[in-house]
């Protein structure tokens, strides 16, 4: 924790983010270290799921006038394609909060990362390791006809 602490210090972030079932403990505790305010996203998912990253990410509405104008550092476990980060990011910009790092214990591969370099946002992680992602187009399960799996919360 203080390596990821101390790699999001110089960006002077004012709120660490964090996806709710995902990083938001990991965010809380950025928080804490930087003695910073803390948030969060809930994940939503749409009653009709298409597309490639079909969840959303929504700020609780109590939380939106602390991230208003803010710099923000945004804090996941692991980031591989982005999809949680790239969720809180899109929210907190509909709030008008100004995301300055995407920060990360593990960084897989490079699409996440890729994600927030081309939107001007900084992105740091504790470990970084290779990792190949593809699109349903190249993917050669896809193309050799492994079906994939839906794989859902068991019930309680």
């Amino acid at each position: 924790m203080a390596l990821l602490a101390d790699a999001l210090r110089p960006y002077e972030v004012a709120v660490v983010c964090g996806p709710l079932l995902g990083g938001a403990f990991l965010a809380l505790a950025a928080a804490a270290a930087l003695e910073v305010e803390f948030a969060f996203t809930e994940r939503v998912m749409p009653a009709a799921p298409g597309g490639l990253y079909p969840a959303r990410y929504r700020l609780p509405p109590a939380l939106a006038p602390r991230v208003r104008g803010r710099r923000i550092a945004i804090v996941d476990d692991v980031m591989s394609a982005g999809s949680a980060a790239r969720g809180t990011y899109s929210e907190l910009r509909l709030h008008d909060a100004v995301p300055a790092v995407a920060a990360a214990l593990l960084v897989l591969g490079s699409t996440g990362a890729d994600f927030f370099q081309q939107n001007g946002v900084a992105v740091e992680a504790v470990a970084r390791r290779p990792y190949r992602l593809w699109l349903p187009a190249g993917c050669p399960l896809c193309a050799s006809g492994v079906p994939l799996e839906a794989v859902s919360q068991p019930a309680i």
